[in-house]
């Protein structure tokens, strides 16, 4: 689960100067509980109405399906660096993002 994975590797992206948020179409109540239940380091955002998908082109044709999986990197003058798109790979987003933020000058 990606949620663990940028957990587990959390003090690797602070130590790059960077900050993690997770954001999903679950409610603000959701959001809490699994935060709580995972003890995430990290603040989760509720997009339950989709304009931060949209705004990034997650949402899928006939917007009834969830939002893509991606993980962006966005630098501090925000510019999309990177986005790492691995749906079945869930494992590769926090890998992909450490290896697109230590590419950053």
């Amino acid at each position: 689960m990606e949620a663990r994975d940028f957990r587990g590797r959390y003090s690797e992206f602070t130590a790059l100067g960077a900050e993690v948020v997770g954001v999903s179409n679950d409610s603000a109540s959701r959001h809490a509980a699994f935060a709580k239940t995972l003890d995430l380091p990290f603040p989760l955002v509720s997009d339950k109405g989709g304009k931060i998908a949209q705004a990034y082109g997650l949402t899928r044709a006939g917007g009834w399906l969830p939002s893509k999986r991606v993980t962006f990197v966005i630098d501090s003058g925000g510019t999309v660096r990177k986005a790492v798109s691995a749906e079945l790979d869930v494992s590769a987003h926090a890998r992909k993002a450490l290896e697109a933020l230590r590419a950053l000058d």
